[in-house]
């Protein structure tokens, strides 16, 4: 099974290519470096804002380099380009994140590596909802990612580019 499809059906079913094995290589290498010099840069940055014309949105900008940062468990799941492992990867977090939603109340790792945002609901209301980076569903096809939302009983909203990343959101709202 092929992860990027070449025929009509890419068309049907679009899917990111992986990113280069050397680039990710070369970045998990240089992350030790680059991110922390990026906070610091940013914080001090902030600080500035702040104490001239700021706005509370610019502390989120803040959370720009962790959210790139990628530990040697992703590191070894994204070199695999191993569809059964990126699936079962994304059902966690997809499960994780559905839990996060049911609730509206998000935790520090959602914060950080996604963002939370206003979805709207067919009843005309809004709710939270999580949009997802593309590099975290980089090599698996839109159809595995719709399936998954269904399971865990969320909508996936898919863009016409996909690297603008998907939004998750739940698919009704909850009667308290």
């Amino acid at each position: 099974m092929s992860v990027t499809p070449h025929s009509a059906d890419s068309v049907a079913d679009p899917v990111l290519p992986f990113p280069s094995r050397l680039g990710l290589l070369l970045w998990f290498v240089l992350q030790w470096v680059l991110i922390p010099v990026e906070f610091v840069a940013k914080l001090v940055w902030l600080l500035l804002v702040i104490f001239g014309d700021g706005h509370e949105d610019d502390l989120m900008r803040l959370l720009n380099a962790p959210a790139r940062f990628i530990s040697p468990g992703k590191l070894a799941l994204r070199l695999s380009r191993s569809p059964s492992k990126h699936e079962a990867s994304l059902d966690r977090e997809f499960a994780r994140l559905a839990g996060e939603i049911e609730r509206q109340q998000f935790g520090w790792r959602t914060t950080i590596h996604h963002f939370v945002t206003l979805a709207p609901m067919p009843d005309g209301g809004r709710l939270k909802g999580v949009a997802l980076h593309p590099r975290e569903f980089r090599g698996t096809p839109v159809s595995v990612l719709t399936r998954l939302a269904h399971k865990h009983h969320l909508a996936l909203d898919v863009p016409t580019d996909l690297r603008r990343g998907v939004s998750l959101r739940p698919t009704h709202r909850k009667i308290l």
